[in-house]
């Protein structure tokens, strides 16, 4: 509910509604389809021109664009359906610890886990998870991970390994994708998520269950990645379409924005559809 509030008082959202491109074009969409309308009341002679009231212009424009608010109301969620291959892309507004399916959590090419020592930020996602389910007892998870880690050579590991962690009747993948410098400093590039995403889609299709798959918009914050987040949103999408089309690996995967960063950065879930569905070619 916060998200909504904060999205209908916000300049920038009243800008998009009516005055961006899109907005214009929703605008000039109802006007023609109502003034297509009158124009044939009027061909069948009833509600000819001579009954137009001197302002009927401005009560057209006046109602498209209210219909036009309506149309592009502040939203949740949005999904893209590829019914030809049986699975689904959802972009949602919300916390990514509450989603019902299994969970992306972003790490670090050596899994670092050390919260309490402050090798990894507690506001990181890594963090966040920590405090939220393993709270005073993050050696019971640094002990998951590293039993996860055996079978695999290193540290450090290859961008997109992937290890499992089970707990509160929940699977979180733990996937690396950023490295970590000599002050203990996380970063990423553009093609390590790409790697890190391959190697997830390739563990869950291998090793996972069929489940709802939840990942957040990585390398945005903490990875450093100089990109905007309808971009990074653009680029997962387009991943797990192409990986999905080779081979079915969930039913849905949720693409999860916090509310905090959709109203900072001003994303829109009408203009991310209509990015998906040009950019994944569902127009």
């Amino acid at each position: 509910m916060k998200y909504l509030i904060d999205t209908i008082t916000s300049p920038a959202y009243w800008h998009y509604v009516l005055f961006s491109r899109s907005g214009v074009q929703t605008v000039l969409s109802f006007f023609g389809g109502l003034w297509l309308f009158i124009e044939s009341l009027d061909f069948f002679n009833i509600y000819t021109r001579d009954q137009y009231g001197s302002y009927a212009f401005f009560w057209v424009i006046a109602i498209s664009t209210v219909l036009a608010i309506i149309f592009r109301r502040p939203i949740r969620s949005i999904e893209v359906a590829f019914p030809e291959h049986d699975f689904c892309l959802e972009v949602r507004i919300g916390d990514i610890f509450d989603a019902s399916g299994a969970v992306m959590v972003s790490t670090n090419t050596v899994f670092e886990s050390d919260v309490a020592g402050g090798k990894i930020s507690p506001e990181s996602l890594q963090g966040q998870f920590t405090a939220k389910y393993f709270t005073g007892d993050q050696n019971t998870l640094i002990r998951l991970i590293e039993e996860g880690l055996k079978a695999l050579d290193g540290p450090p590991y290859p961008m997109g390994t992937t290890v499992p962690v089970n707990t509160h009747g929940k699977t979180f993948y733990f996937v690396a994708m950023a490295e970590l410098n000599e002050q203990g400093t996380a970063s990423t590039t553009p093609q390590a998520v790409e790697q890190a995403m391959s190697g997830l889609w390739r563990y869950v299709r291998e090793s996972g269950e069929l489940q709802e798959l939840v990942v957040p918009v990585i390398g945005t914050e903490r990875g450093r990645i100089k990109m905007p987040r309808k971009k990074m949103i653009e680029k997962i999408a387009e991943s797990f379409a192409n990986a999905s089309i080779e081979g079915k690996f969930t039913d849905r995967l949720v693409i999860m924005v916090h509310p905090k960063d959709a109203k900072r950065f001003q994303v829109y879930l009408y203009e991310i559809k209509d990015l998906l569905n040009h950019a994944l070619g569902r127009r």
